[in-house]
Protein backbone atom coordinates (compact mmCIF):
# COMPACT_ATOMS: atom_id res chain seq x y z
CA UNK A 1 0.00 0.00 0.00
CA UNK A 2 1.13 3.75 -0.68
CA UNK A 3 -0.05 5.25 2.68
CA UNK A 4 -1.79 7.16 0.78
CA UNK A 5 -4.83 5.05 0.55
CA UNK A 6 -5.90 4.29 3.44
CA UNK A 7 -6.33 6.44 7.09
CA UNK A 8 -5.35 5.00 11.00
CA UNK A 9 -8.46 5.85 13.04
CA UNK A 10 -7.89 8.91 14.80
CA UNK A 11 -9.17 8.65 17.67
CA UNK A 12 -11.38 12.41 17.95
CA UNK A 13 -12.81 12.63 14.20
CA UNK A 14 -13.82 16.37 14.15
CA UNK A 15 -10.67 17.84 17.01
CA UNK A 16 -9.60 20.97 16.62
CA UNK A 17 -6.18 22.02 15.33
CA UNK A 18 -5.41 25.76 14.83
CA UNK A 19 -3.03 26.08 12.05
CA UNK A 20 -0.04 29.27 13.18
CA UNK A 21 1.14 30.73 9.82
CA UNK A 22 4.02 32.55 10.95
CA UNK A 23 5.44 35.20 8.04
CA UNK A 24 8.23 37.23 8.54
CA UNK A 25 7.78 39.55 9.25
CA UNK A 26 4.29 40.19 8.70
CA UNK A 27 3.27 38.67 11.87
CA UNK A 28 1.25 35.31 12.84
CA UNK A 29 -1.95 34.45 11.35
CA UNK A 30 -3.72 31.68 12.55
CA UNK A 31 -6.60 28.88 11.48
CA UNK A 32 -9.19 27.03 13.32
CA UNK A 33 -9.24 23.56 11.84
CA UNK A 34 -10.61 20.14 12.59
CA UNK A 35 -8.96 17.20 11.87
CA UNK A 36 -10.59 15.10 9.17
CA UNK A 37 -7.64 12.04 9.08
CA UNK A 38 -4.10 11.32 9.83
CA UNK A 39 -2.38 9.17 7.96
CA UNK A 40 1.64 7.41 7.64
CA UNK A 41 2.49 10.76 5.56
CA UNK A 42 0.71 13.58 7.57
CA UNK A 43 -2.19 14.93 9.11
CA UNK A 44 -5.26 16.00 6.75
CA UNK A 45 -7.20 19.17 8.44
CA UNK A 46 -10.01 20.87 6.86
CA UNK A 47 -12.32 23.98 7.27
CA UNK A 48 -15.66 24.53 6.07
CA UNK A 49 -17.70 27.36 5.03
CA UNK A 50 -17.68 29.67 8.23
CA UNK A 51 -14.39 28.33 9.59
CA UNK A 52 -12.18 31.57 11.53
CA UNK A 53 -9.07 32.89 10.78
CA UNK A 54 -7.39 35.96 12.02
CA UNK A 55 -4.02 38.05 10.59
CA UNK A 56 -2.46 40.73 12.15
CA UNK A 57 -4.37 43.40 9.84
CA UNK A 58 -7.76 41.40 9.69
CA UNK A 59 -10.20 38.54 10.86
CA UNK A 60 -13.05 36.61 9.21
CA UNK A 61 -14.26 33.20 8.11
CA UNK A 62 -13.58 31.23 5.15
CA UNK A 63 -16.02 32.24 2.57
CA UNK A 64 -15.07 28.34 0.61
CA UNK A 65 -14.05 25.11 2.26
CA UNK A 66 -10.29 23.98 2.64
CA UNK A 67 -8.48 20.87 3.22
CA UNK A 68 -5.35 21.25 4.57
CA UNK A 69 -1.94 18.64 4.76
CA UNK A 70 0.76 19.30 6.20
CA UNK A 71 3.67 16.97 7.72
CA UNK A 72 6.26 17.05 10.13
CA UNK A 73 10.00 17.39 8.35
CA UNK A 74 8.37 18.48 4.72
CA UNK A 75 8.91 22.01 3.35
CA UNK A 76 5.59 22.50 2.21
CA UNK A 77 1.72 22.48 3.08
CA UNK A 78 -0.75 21.97 0.50
CA UNK A 79 -3.86 23.55 0.69
CA UNK A 80 -7.32 22.02 -1.75
CA UNK A 81 -9.42 25.15 -2.06
CA UNK A 82 -13.39 24.75 -3.05
CA UNK A 83 -13.69 27.66 -4.65
CA UNK A 84 -16.59 27.38 -6.89
CA UNK A 85 -14.68 29.95 -9.58
CA UNK A 86 -11.24 29.06 -9.05
CA UNK A 87 -11.22 25.15 -7.41
CA UNK A 88 -7.22 25.31 -6.72
CA UNK A 89 -4.39 23.69 -4.77
CA UNK A 90 -1.91 26.19 -3.46
CA UNK A 91 1.16 24.71 -1.95
CA UNK A 92 2.75 26.96 0.77
CA UNK A 93 6.55 26.51 0.80
CA UNK A 94 7.66 27.35 4.26
CA UNK A 95 10.31 25.56 6.63
CA UNK A 96 8.84 22.32 7.80
CA UNK A 97 5.88 22.41 10.00
CA UNK A 98 5.54 21.26 13.58
CA UNK A 99 3.27 20.31 15.49
CA UNK A 100 1.89 22.11 18.22
CA UNK A 101 0.21 21.71 21.56
CA UNK A 102 -2.97 22.87 19.54
CA UNK A 103 -1.87 22.04 16.42
CA UNK A 104 0.26 23.08 13.90
CA UNK A 105 2.65 25.77 13.36
CA UNK A 106 4.94 26.71 9.83
CA UNK A 107 6.76 29.61 9.27
CA UNK A 108 5.85 30.77 5.28
CA UNK A 109 8.84 31.23 2.60
CA UNK A 110 6.73 33.35 0.45
CA UNK A 111 6.53 31.32 -2.63
CA UNK A 112 3.12 29.31 -3.52
CA UNK A 113 3.10 26.83 -6.40
CA UNK A 114 -0.64 26.95 -7.56
CA UNK A 115 -2.42 24.54 -9.61
CA UNK A 116 -5.70 26.07 -11.17
CA UNK A 117 -7.92 22.98 -11.90
CA UNK A 118 -10.46 24.95 -14.43
CA UNK A 119 -7.48 25.25 -17.32
CA UNK A 120 -4.83 22.85 -15.56
CA UNK A 121 -2.73 26.12 -14.81
CA UNK A 122 0.22 25.30 -12.75
CA UNK A 123 2.25 28.89 -11.88
CA UNK A 124 4.42 29.82 -8.80
CA UNK A 125 2.85 32.76 -6.87
CA UNK A 126 4.34 35.66 -5.31
CA UNK A 127 7.95 35.81 -6.82
CA UNK A 128 7.95 39.76 -5.60
CA UNK A 129 7.00 38.59 -1.95
CA UNK A 130 10.23 36.37 -1.80
CA UNK A 131 12.43 38.87 -3.38
CA UNK A 132 11.54 41.50 -0.95
CA UNK A 133 12.16 38.77 1.57
CA UNK A 134 15.43 37.95 0.72
CA UNK A 135 16.62 41.74 -0.25
CA UNK A 136 15.22 42.75 3.38
CA UNK A 137 16.81 39.90 5.04
CA UNK A 138 13.39 38.52 6.36
CA UNK A 139 15.09 34.98 5.47
CA UNK A 140 18.79 33.63 5.27
CA UNK A 141 20.28 32.54 2.23
CA UNK A 142 19.68 28.89 3.15
CA UNK A 143 15.46 29.68 3.28
CA UNK A 144 15.60 31.37 0.06
CA UNK A 145 17.58 28.35 -1.57
CA UNK A 146 14.94 25.97 0.02
CA UNK A 147 12.24 27.72 -0.96
CA UNK A 148 12.80 28.39 -4.58
CA UNK A 149 13.95 24.57 -4.89
CA UNK A 150 10.92 23.17 -3.06
CA UNK A 151 8.73 25.53 -4.88
CA UNK A 152 10.15 24.17 -8.64
CA UNK A 153 9.93 20.83 -7.50
CA UNK A 154 6.16 21.29 -5.98
CA UNK A 155 5.40 23.59 -9.37
CA UNK A 156 6.32 19.81 -11.43
CA UNK A 157 4.64 17.54 -9.20
CA UNK A 158 1.51 19.62 -9.42
CA UNK A 159 1.95 19.85 -13.71
CA UNK A 160 2.87 15.77 -13.74
CA UNK A 161 -1.16 15.26 -12.01
CA UNK A 162 0.51 11.58 -10.90
CA UNK A 163 1.13 11.94 -7.05
CA UNK A 164 -2.17 9.90 -5.18
CA UNK A 165 -2.23 12.91 -2.36
CA UNK A 166 -3.57 15.06 -5.57
CA UNK A 167 -6.74 13.02 -5.55
CA UNK A 168 -6.87 12.41 -1.66
CA UNK A 169 -7.48 15.79 -1.15
CA UNK A 170 -9.63 16.23 -3.69
CA UNK A 171 -11.57 13.49 -2.30
CA UNK A 172 -11.98 14.95 1.23
CA UNK A 173 -12.87 18.71 0.31
CA UNK A 174 -15.81 16.60 -1.16
CA UNK A 175 -16.82 14.40 1.14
Amino acid sequence: MDGYGAFVDIGEPGKRARLWKIKRPGGVYWFDLRVIAEDPDGSWLGGPVGTPWCAPHDRGTFPVPVVVWLAAGRPWAAWWVGDPGDRRLEIDVCLPPEPVEDGWRYVDLELDPVLHVRDGRVEIEDWDEYEEARLRGWMTERDAELARVTAEACAELLKAGAEPWLDRGWQLLNS
